[in-house]
């Protein structure tokens, strides 16, 4: 249970998620896979879906963790443009004026989760999953 707790703190304090109706599982390099409750005990290979990672510094939510939780952030949200979108989805880092890991987000969509340290925002979509344009 310390774990959920954990994961549960960070995402508060991060983001002001208050609740969340999900289970985690830490699975690999302090990588947190999240599921529903549902009464029955999940085995190794039924690990949930990818929620984000256990940083020294913080939670780094994945680009489906930030979709999940997007709706429910009270903070840590920086809402873009549909050029800085592009270029998020293309890998590339943003300006930004913010610090620690954010949400990014462009209209009703949730991008994902970058860090920011005041000038840029660092993007993190694996290379398998950016987009050519």
């Amino acid at each position: 249970m310390e774990l959920q707790s954990t994961v549960k703190r960070m995402l508060k304090e991060q983001f002001g998620v208050e609740n969340i109706d999900l289970l985690f599982k830490k699975m690999g390099k302090n990588r947190i896979y999240a599921y529903k409750p549902c009464g029955v005990e999940i085995e190794e290979k039924h690990s949930g879906i990818y929620f984000g990672t256990m940083e020294r510094d913080g939670f780094r939510l994945s680009i489906e963790g930030s979709y999940i939780i997007g709706k429910e952030a009270k903070k840590g949200v920086v809402e873009i443009n549909k050029e800085q979108a592009f270029s998020w989805m293309e890998g590339k880092d943003i300006e930004g004026d913010v610090k620690g890991y954010v949400i990014l987000k462009w209209g009703d969509y949730f991008l994902g989760c970058g860090k920011g340290n005041g000038r840029v925002i660092r993007n993190f979509v694996p290379k398998n999953r950016r987009i050519k344009l």
